[in-house]
């Protein structure tokens, strides 16, 4: 499991400060425009903690060990599980809104993936900015 530099990350497993979002995301880069970066600064700058995963089994025992208001995973998986993945995380986190982050514009792939339970689609070409906002919509639906 990797963490972005962020001094901010809770000092202990579950636990999180009053008004701070948790966001859970795959890497973002396998290949094309790289959005961790950015999305890291943007967290970072709202008070939020992003907690970064290379693979399936990270995110799974992440998921288990610490409170995540949101997940964005990409759909080319390390793993090579993609849209399988998501059956898999909403077993162990149902209310969980996840973010899918994908290269290419694709309505079947959307499709499928949407049947899934998701809470957004986001085609990394419209900008990072569309991310940030389907983040911020995502935390008021895992609000209390």
């Amino acid at each position: 499991m990797s963490y972005p530099d962020n001094p901010v990350l809770p000092a202990k497993a579950g636990q999180a400060k009053a008004g701070c979002l948790n966001i859970l995301s795959s890497k973002l880069s396998r290949r094309g425009r790289d959005l961790t970066k950015e999305l890291t600064i943007w967290a970072q700058g709202k008070g939020h903690r992003l907690l970064s995963v290379d693979n399936l089994k990270d995110l799974i025992m992440t998921l288990q060990k610490q409170k995540v208001n949101v997940l964005v995973i990409d759909l080319r998986l390390p793993d090579a599980l993609g849209a399988e993945a998501i059956s898999i995380i909403k077993g162990i986190c149902q209310k969980l809104p996840i973010i899918i982050t994908a290269e290419e514009n694709n309505p079947e792939q959307e499709s499928r993936v949407r049947q899934k339970g998701i809470f957004y689609y986001h085609v990394k070409s419209f900008g990072v900015d569309e991310l940030m906002l389907a983040i911020s919509n995502a935390k008021m639906r895992s609000s209390p």
